[in-house]
């Protein structure tokens, strides 16, 4: 990639072929923009001097490299890849990352794709119906014959 180039080298060579369809695939690849996201950055970077660059919020979904790196604990491999991925700059590949270390630190992110979280309705569910054996059986130990 380009030093002062916010695309991944991959995207810049689709587009130089002049195939923006596979363009905004690679970036979205790379980045984990939505569709019209990576299309707007795409469209928007032949003509423009400062080249637009995928905002943060949009990277919270991160490259599956970046993600490993933060399992492990390596925040700064992490910005790293976030960097050469993400085509962000220092600061953005650093609150990029940031911001998915806050979102896991809150549990989220802590379950598989797709995993439900638990919930303790099974504990209520148990709770009801012993007080419900207990009652019916408080009913048949003191109920008056006849």
């Amino acid at each position: 990639m380009a030093p002062d180039s916010p695309l991944p080298a991959d995207v810049l060579a689709a587009l130089e072929k002049g195939d923006k369809i596979e363009a905004i695939k690679r970036l979205r690849t790379a980045t984990g923009l939505g569709l019209k996201e990576a299309k707007d950055v795409v469209e928007r970077y032949p003509g423009s001097n400062h080249p637009v660059r995928p905002s943060v919020a949009s990277m919270l979904s991160l490259p599956f490299a970046v993600a490993e790196a933060m399992k492990q604990g390596n925040k700064l491999e992490a910005i790293r890849l976030m960097r050469e991925q993400g085509g962000l700059g220092l600061k953005e590949a650093k609150d990029a990352v940031e911001a998915f270390e806050r979102a896991n630190a809150t549990g989220m992110g802590t379950r598989a794709p797709g995993e439900v979280p638990r919930s303790r309705a099974g504990w209520w569910l148990m709770a009801v119906l012993l007080l419900a054996a207990l009652g019916l059986l408080a009913r048949h130990l003191f109920a008056s014959p006849g």
